[in-house]
């Protein structure tokens, strides 16, 4: 099955490195901003056609300007393809109110092929705790309130409790355990992975504050078998009127498929 995710930021191609995209207003923010989730897997699907090794392991992104739902290009450079490493750039650009284009992303990333080596893994990370996602109170997809935040409407989550600033009650703790699955009931690809890491609301809405991603970095481990996902995101500095946030995913095997860290703006 291919989600909603996919067909909503997959570019076409229409020249050597050249992409273009309706942006959906399917992955909307309170004021129509698009999530940058949803704006790194433009970027990197259309850098994906382009480079000739399959699996994206890193990708870098730099958030230059807000996108919003419409026409928008993408424009991708191969700046070096090896045996087992590949590297790219690809530019997410839209015309602004008085029409000329400016760049709104700009994104560099490296691929490799995961089949061509073992895993191997040495891990010390452990997924929380989290009773199956049957089991969990759910919130979200098609129950999530008609505030103008599109992006709630595609993810369903499932937690122990509702999180305070749900409930109206932010607790003060600016950190979540979760599981998280599309809405649509597809299955994350490892390039939905870069969606997956910023797709949740951010945890500083504990503290009373929203946020606008700056700069977003994500490491994308493995392939994550079909299921929900098993999710841990904390803010552990807050000053200047900035925040970082660093997210851990695993899949329903207990497999660490997606780690990244990301520096927003305190709103």
């Amino acid at each position: 099955m291919i989600g909603e995710l996919a067909l909503d930021s997959t570019a076409e191609r229409v020249g050597d490195g050249v992409h273009e995209i309706v942006l959906s207003d399917r992955w909307g923010l309170l004021d129509g901003r698009l999530n940058g989730g949803y704006q790194l897997s433009v970027a990197l699907r259309a850098l994906a056609a382009e480079i000739p090794l399959p699996d994206p392991v890193v990708a870098s992104a730099s958030y230059l300007r807000p996108a919003w739902p419409g026409p928008a290009r993408v424009l991708t450079t191969v700046v070096r393809a090896g045996r087992r490493l590949a590297t790219g750039t690809s530019r997410l650009l839209q015309a602004g109110p008085d029409g000329a284009e400016r760049e709104v992303l700009r994104l560099e990333a490296t691929f490799a092929d995961l089949s061509a080596s073992p895993a191997d893994p040495v891990d010390r990370t452990a997924p929380p705790s989290l009773p199956p996602f049957e089991a969990c109170r759910t919130f979200g997809g098609p129950d999530a309130p008609p505030d103008g935040a599109t992006v709630g409407q595609r993810i369903r989550y499932g937690v122990r409790e509702l999180p305070g600033w749900v409930r109206g009650e932010p607790s003060g703790d600016p950190s979540a355990e979760f599981w998280f699955a599309f809405a649509d009931g597809s299955d994350a690809t490892l390039v939905d992975l870069a969606f997956v890491v910023d797709g949740a609301a951010p945890v500083v809405l504990e503290v009373g504050h929203g946020s606008s991603t700056a700069q977003l970095t994500v490491h994308l481990r493995e392939h994550p078998a079909p299921g929900p996902l098993v999710c841990r995101t904390v803010s552990n500095h807050l000053a200047h009127g900035l925040h970082d946030e660093d997210v851990e995913v695993w899949d329903s095997r207990g497999v660490l498929v997606a780690q990244s860290r990301q520096l927003a703006l305190l709103l």
